[in-house]
């Protein structure tokens, strides 16, 4: 089997690497999680399916990758460019999964990624301190501020699996009163 143009161009300029995390992308949003397989994303590479391997080592390691970088776009979502106030870091949270949700549930996705992959570490790291600011002027004095922050991570994580799941939008019509999915989710955050 040959190498489209595209992949060839790509390959023959050294960004393989970019390549495959491109490819992996495309099929998880076009067809979900169970289609990571690395045979079909060399395939849609255009390329051997051993040209992963010296990239990437193994599946795993090509999802991890591909889950680092969904964490880096998290964090840049909730960068203090984008959002002023803990309530926009949290709305931001929830809105990166909406629009991506294919990538945020391969995110949190053990059985999928290598929590203990370098890149994924530190990709998770930054986007994780970014979140941290939902805590200020949030912790109460009797509760440790570890406490807080996990309650207020599995708040805004929450909202963000019920969004990507469709399970919000009845709560923006509660009571005949129609509202935005985003006004749901910023008065659930304040």
């Amino acid at each position: 089997m040959g190498m489209t143009a595209e992949a060839k161009s790509s390959y023959h300029h050294g960004d393989l690497h970019k390549a495959l995390l491109h490819s992996a992308r495309t099929l998880l949003e076009r067809d979900g999680i169970g289609s990571l397989k690395l045979r079909a994303i060399t395939r849609h590479a255009g390329v051997s399916a051993t040209a992963a391997v010296p990239h990437f080592g193994n599946l795993t390691g090509l999802l991890s990758a591909l889950a680092a970088q969904g964490f880096d776009e998290l964090a840049a979502a909730m960068s203090p460019e984008h959002t002023r106030t803990p309530q926009d870091m949290g709305l931001a949270y929830v809105r990166f999964a909406i629009d991506n949700p294919s990538l945020f549930t391969l995110m949190f996705r053990s059985d999928a990624v290598n929590p203990d992959n370098a890149a994924l570490a530190a990709a998770s790291t930054r986007a994780f301190d970014r979140l941290i600011t939902l805590t200020v002027n949030k912790t109460h004095s009797d509760v440790p501020h570890e406490a807080a922050m996990a309650a207020l991570w599995a708040k805004v994580h929450g909202l963000a699996v019920l969004a990507i799941d469709g399970l919000l939008l009845p709560l923006t019509r509660y009571n005949g009163k129609e509202g935005s999915l985003d006004d749901l989710i910023s008065k659930a955050l304040s």
